[in-house]
């Protein structure tokens, strides 16, 4: 049999207490992290379940407010490449203004749902005031056309002459043909640089 001091056998009580408070913090810890990351997941459904009620609840507002602004949109036939006519409106919108495009590059079409769009990127040249009357004119026409992207570049210093690119987003919609579902279908025609003939 073994025999203990009193203080061997304080320590040994101590000892055990305190690796038996570790594991109990390290367990409750344990679990008050699982709890918080449950009452956050908790409190990220009921926020989205309040969004989609709230989006259900206003449904007909929205369909009405995308119909009109469908039909604000021009409107193609099924089968038409529309590619070389958005160019043609960038080109002569652009040189209304001023403004000259030595580059013209269309992206591929996509679709969603009724609504279809083009992406046709530009490189430009010309002054502050033919980018601010471009840049005026693409947004007077209003769903149809919309810069996302644009770039700025000084030229020699005194010559007010700047240069850079953009991004035109050109949106449309398509006659759906009897039967067939709105689907992606076509092919970008060849850009043609400002004033070239077609690659």
């Amino acid at each position: 049999m073994i025999r203990m001091s009193t203080r061997e056998a304080v320590l040994a009580v101590a000892t055990l207490a305190v690796g038996l408070g570790a594991l109990t913090w390290w367990g409750a810890s344990s679990r008050l992290a699982r709890w918080t990351e449950v009452g956050r997941t908790a409190e990220g459904l009921q926020t989205r379940l309040q969004m989609a009620e709230r989006l259900v609840g206003r449904r007909a507002e929205i369909e009405g407010r995308l119909d009109a602004l469908l039909r604000q949109l021009p409107r193609h036939a099924p089968d038409k490449d529309v590619t070389a006519e958005l160019l043609k409106l960038i080109e002569t919108t652009a040189s209304e203004h001023g403004l000259m495009l030595t580059r013209r590059e269309p992206e591929r079409e996509k679709a969603a749902g009724e609504l279809y769009e083009v992406a046709i990127n530009c490189n430009w040249e010309g002054t502050l005031d033919a980018l601010t009357r471009f840049l005026h004119a693409i947004q007077s026409k209003g769903a149809v056309l919309d810069v996302r992207a644009l770039t700025i570049t000084a030229g020699r210093s005194g010559s007010g002459a700047l240069s850079g690119n953009f991004s035109v987003a050109c949106a449309y919609t398509r006659v759906r043909a009897p039967g067939a579902s709105t689907a992606s279908a076509a092919s970008p025609a060849a850009a043609a640089p400002a004033g070239g003939k077609p690659k």
